[in-house]
């Protein structure tokens, strides 16, 4: 593998990731929710993937009978026609594409009403408890319900084909220009996806999902509703978690299986945000990029070992990576920044120097706070 072929993979596997830490970042990064269950909200944009390539798209844009992957006859009528005739159309590959991530992120926030609605008004221990069986819940019910997508069957899936903007950009269709023009295009969902949470991380609404976060009985006092807001935040990212778990597996997979959604993806995904920081957007999608990086190298240094372990080198990196990051940067690499309101830049430009609390909060983000100094 060569390097460049190495960096263009390495970055759409980021992109993907960052997308993940993203909507982590919104429910336990802004309101301090232990999301547990993110890998059942991930799933999400798997189930709706699952259910367009079979049953919404063939009979709507096809003029053929839906699949029904539970069918011993599945895989014959389903990869011998449905998928090449999906496949020979590049804009009903992209036609199936918008469909799920646009059904896997209603999906994924009917999950969320759904599982944190009997939990939501308790301590964060209980919440976090209930969304953690829910994402065991949903991938035990994914394995053995085979309608949805076969149960353990891996099923392949119809991924967007990227040789029209490889063309328009690289007026070439090759292996290589196909990989950068998807590499391009998850990272623009990328900044997509961070200019919503930057622009709701700014708004009354994610000023309040902090204050429930830091205080609130505080948060309560002052007539907010706190179970109202955590479920709005769990809301919020799981939508974006069931549309980044449609690019999961229609870019990054090509294909779905309940297995790619054990619960474990969830301490994965949370891994990103520690690691980045906590609160922090830009700090997630460093996150992600350091991960990726990590997973990619120690993979193929690990399988090159010839140990039969060698694989599993990657786990235990990425568990030194946690312990490194807890005792080296505990706020993760990227701290929490303070929140930007035009009020500081109408003081700034009144006063002519920014608001004492505000230099306060930033020279304890840099370990330098005057006792001292007094208010204005």
């Amino acid at each position: 593998m060569n390097i460049i072929s190495f960096l263009v993979t390495y970055l759409s596997v980021a992109a993907v990731y960052a997308l993940l830490a993203i909507s982590m970042n919104i429910d336990y990064g802004w309101a301090g929710i232990p999301d547990f269950g993110k890998a059942a909200f991930i799933a999400a944009g798997g189930i709706a993937a699952a259910i367009v390539a079979t049953r919404i798209v063939p009979p709507l844009m096809l003029h053929m009978h839906p699949a029904n992957p539970s069918k011993l006859s599945f895989f014959t009528y389903y990869n011998g026609k449905i998928l090449p005739a999906i496949t020979a159309h590049p804009i009903d590959t992209w036609i199936v594409f918008i469909i799920s991530i646009l059904l896997g992120g209603i999906i994924a926030a009917g999950f969320a009403v759904i599982f944190s609605y009997p939990a939501i008004r308790l301590k964060e221990d209980y919440l976090a408890i209930a969304l953690l069986m829910a994402a065991q819940i949903v991938w035990l019910f994914l394995r053995v319900y085979t309608p949805i997508m076969g149960g353990t069957m891996s099923m392949t899936l119809p991924s967007p084909s990227f040789k029209p903007i490889a063309r328009a950009l690289f007026h070439s269709t090759s292996p290589s220009a196909i990989d950068a023009a998807k590499a391009l295009f998850l990272w623009g969902l990328v900044g997509v996806f961070l200019y919503y949470a930057e622009k709701q991380m700014n708004s009354p609404f994610g000023r309040m999902l902090r204050m429930v976060r830091d205080d609130e009985y505080a948060a309560a006092a002052l007539g907010k509703n706190v179970a109202r807001a955590r479920l709005e935040s769990l809301i919020v990212a799981s939508f974006l978690a069931g549309v980044a778990g449609a690019v999961y597996v229609l870019i990054h997979f090509s294909s779905v299986n309940p297995d790619y959604f054990m619960p474990d993806l969830t301490f994965f995904v949370l891994t990103l945000v520690l690691v980045g920081g906590v609160g922090n957007n830009i700090g997630s999608i460093i996150g992600a990029l350091l991960i990726a990086l990590l997973y990619r190298a120690s993979y193929i240094f690990g399988t090159s070992l010839g140990f039969s372990w060698g694989s599993y080198l990657y786990y235990m990196i990425i568990g030194l990576a946690i312990l490194i990051t807890i005792f080296v940067r505990p706020n993760g690499i990227l701290p929490e920044k303070p929140v930007r309101t035009p009020a500081w830049d109408v003081y700034a430009l009144v006063r002519g120097k920014q608001p004492w609390f505000l230099r306060r909060i930033l020279m304890r983000g840099r370990g330098k706070v005057n006792t001292g100094e007094k208010s204005e």
